[in-house]
This record gives structure tokens, C-alpha cells and sequence, in this order.
């Protein structure tokens, strides 16, 4: 996977996710080939993203930042993704719901488009894009925030 990332503008990984909290560089995506090549925080620090543009991490804990001494550090799979070289990424704080996730994606792939007509997908929407999927999501269910409240955008 990693050698495929530096001819990627949007990276979209729907898969699991583990957040290590005794070393979070081993947070990884749980991939098809995880178990001999697990896509870790420390291994993107070797990747050289030229056109990244987007990163969506559609996955549980992504921007989960652990917990006990590691409190006030932000070593996680979203940030990481970041300093990888993608400038906008898409994470989550805990687990997230799989039929949900479907829906905020879609919603979000939406409103990325430059037109409703236009496939053209504008990464600089990203934050944009999120926030009107999760207004959209909170509006149909405003009692069930733990299905909402989990996603986040990081970048500029």
C-alpha cells in the first residue's frame, strides 16, 4: 500500500483501525496484509507525498490520541497522514458505526463536488464537505450524538 500512496491525490482507506496507546508509531489500519506489512504512523514517515491532496481515514480511533501519560501528545494515524504530506485529512475520535460511516462518506464526497452535474472533486472543500455531512447526520438524528460527534478534519 505504502508504494501506491505517492501517485495518490485522495487516499480513501475504509478498513479498521488500532490505536496503540503503549506506542502509538504502531497505530496502524488494519489492511488486507497487515499482519506482515501493517501500514503503522511509523512507516509513513518513509512515504514522499508530492500530490496528496486528501486523506480520508474512514476507520475507527484514526485520531484517537491515546490516554494516561501520552495525553497531551498528538501522535495518531490522522496526524500522521498529515505530516506525511496531505494536507487535509478526514479522521475519527472513537468507533465508528459502518452503515454511518457509508452515509457521512457519501454525503461528504458530495459536497466536494464542484457542481451537483461536475464529478470534479474539490479537496479544498474537505472541511466544508464534513461539516454539512454531520450537520446532515446530526439533523436525523439529534439524540444519538456518539454516531456524529466522532469525525474530524485536520489541515488548512
Amino acid at each position: 500500500m505504502l508504494k501506491e500512496l505517492p501517485q495518490c491525490a485522495i487516499a480513501h482507506f475504509a478498513c479498521h483501525g488500532a490505536a496503540d496507546q503503549a506506542d502509538p508509531t504502531r497505530s496502524h489500519l488494519l489492511l488486507h496484509d497487515y499482519a506482515t506489512a501493517p501500514l503503522t504512523i511509523t512507516s509513513l514517515g518513509s512515504v514522499r507525498l508530492e500530490h496528496a491532496q486528501l486523506a480520508y481515514l474512514s476507520a475507527c480511533r484514526t485520531a484517537f490520541h491515546g490516554s494516561g501519560a501520552l495525553l497531551d501528545e498528538a501522535v495518531h494515524l490522522a496526524s500522521a497522514f498529515q505530516l506525511a504530506g496531505f494536507p487535509q485529512v478526514i479522521g475519527t475520535l472513537w468507533e465508528i458505526d459502518d452503515p454511518i460511516a457509508v452515509t457521512v462518506a457519501d454525503a461528504f464526497y458530495t459536497h466536494l463536488r464542484t457542481r451537483p452535474d461536475n464529478p470534479t472533486l474539490d479537496t479544498a472543500r474537505a472541511a466544508h464537505a464534513l461539516h454539512h455531512a454531520i450537520r446532515a447526520l446530526r439533523h436525523e438524528r439529534p439524540n444519538l450524538p456518539s454516531l456524529w460527534t466522532a469525525y474530524l478534519h485536520a489541515g488548512a
